[in-house]
């Protein structure tokens, strides 16, 4: 019977990691119960990230049933908040659920990052979910922007932002950029690139 449910589920995983020919399919989910478990496991990539790119010891995330924040992290013995969210063309990933093709004909060509188009939408991201904290009168200490965009990884993203300002916001004290696994890359976790602020010395 285990044998079985085991199938479903990685038949179901497959299925999650296929919708939309593959569209972001890392962090697809159909559910509450998905969704959080994509944001505990993004939020457990982004700690490992942290290890190996500045050293900053986190350990594993603590799910925050009462979010925001998502969940929390211990840095160096004091409690961190931290909040996931997803960049992603919302309109782009629809078509592809829907019919298109995102590897050529007009989607793919829409697809493209231009530096103008990211650095309004990693601005944007920011500024929406730090409104949304201040209106509740919230401080986040991370906000975790993870990119599920088939074309826009690493190496552009680090490009695009180059010699470019990102507006911080007064509700969100540091902001990451984590990127899904890429084997070409020879290192075990997932590309991350800081946006602002530090926590090697928060």
């Amino acid at each position: 019977m285990a044998k079985l449910e085991d199938d479903d589920a990685l038949e179901r995983f497959v299925r999650l990691m296929n919708k939309g020919h593959g569209y972001g399919g890392t962090f697809n989910y159909e559910n509450a119960r998905d969704k959080r478990y994509v944001e505990l496991d993004t939020a457990n990539e982004w700690s490992r990230s942290m290890v190996a790119e500045f050293g900053v010891e986190l350990g594993m995330a603590k799910p925050n049933l009462n979010d925001p924040p998502d969940c929390y992290f211990n840095l160096r013995g004091r409690q961190i908040g931290v909040e996931l969210v997803q960049l992603v063309e919302q309109k782009h990933k629809n078509r592809a659920q829907k019919s298109e093709t995102p590897h050529h004909g007009k989607l793919f060509m829409d697809m493209q990052w231009s530096k103008e188009r990211f650095l309004a939408k990693v601005n944007q991201t920011i500024g929406q979910k730090g409104q949304k904290y201040e209106l509740r009168s919230i401080e986040v200490d991370v906000l975790v922007i993870f990119v599920g965009e088939p074309f826009l990884n690493f190496v552009a993203a680090k490009e695009l932002l180059k010699d470019s300002m990102i507006g911080s916001h007064q509700n969100i004290r540091n902001a990451y950029m984590l990127f899904d696994y890429e084997p070409g890359r020879g290192v075990d976790h997932w590309p991350m690139l800081p946006i602002y602020g530090d926590l090697r010395i928060y």
